[in-house]
């Protein structure tokens, strides 16, 4: 009888054994929940599929400016940074800018050849960027994008730099008065996503903000401006 009881005793221990067993046991992946989601609705992020820490990062990108009174403004922008670690990277970029007249500036145009006595607003246009940038990328994630698992870093940057400006009247061909040309200290920040296409390819989403101080006209108070650009592009990880 009391061999029956231990023998008892000693599957029932055993069968809880292998049940426990079972709830971390694993499958495809590090862990199993199948405990938890039967289902299996819940999916597990674990560790990161591609990496940064210690790599070159090369990027090329595009964009159009969003703020510029006057002008239209396309911007191709190459960058060369360095991730110190997964978190946390330096990044140097230079944007050459292109401007043509808009709808806004047309209408200016109109209306002071209906009115010669009003004065024609000093523009100024920028014409070329130069930063370096801390960027820090606190979040790494991955959706499902019609069945494609697609991960991605999710960044902040801020940094400091110089912009390259012309500074006039009208239209730089057929301006009364010479346009100048300055430099002005500028302040960025800005935000984007990095979507990793394969070990060493990834596609950007960039959006950067430049912050500077200038005199809206000739013997006029410096005021605070700020212009933002909205940029795609690709980046090459070493």
């Amino acid at each position: 009888m009391r061999i029956k009881w231990g023998s008892a005793l000693a599957l029932f221990f055993l069968s809880m054994l292998v049940d426990v067993s079972s709830v971390f046991a694993t499958e495809d992946s590090e862990y199993n929940f199948s405990w938890l989601d039967p289902d299996k609705k819940i999916y597990v992020l674990q560790n990161r599929r591609y990496t940064k820490a210690g790599s070159i990062q090369a990027s090329l990108l595009g964009g159009i400016s969003l703020g510029d009174t006057y002008r239209s403004v396309v911007q191709v922008q190459p960058r060369i940074g360095y991730w110190l670690t997964e978190d946390s990277g330096i990044e140097a970029f230079y944007a050459a800018r292109f401007h043509s007249p808009n709808n806004a500036y047309t209408a200016l145009q109109n209306v002071i050849s209906l009115n010669p006595g009003v004065l024609t607003p000093l523009i100024r246009e920028v014409s070329s960027q130069f930063g370096i940038l801390y960027t820090w990328a606190p979040w790494y994630a991955k959706i499902n994008v019609f069945n494609t698992i697609l991960h991605f870093d999710w960044y902040f940057s801020g940094g400091a730099g110089v912009l390259g400006c012309s500074v006039g009247t009208g239209e730089k061909a057929t301006a009364l008065t010479p346009w100048t040309t300055e430099n002005l200290f500028a302040v960025y920040l800005g935000t984007g996503q990095m979507f990793h296409l394969s070990d060493h390819w990834q596609a950007r989403i960039d959006f950067l903000g430049h912050f500077y101080s200038a005199a809206p006209y000739s013997g006029a108070s410096k005021t605070l401006y700020s212009n933002f650009a909205f940029n795609l592009g690709v980046g090459y990880q070493l």
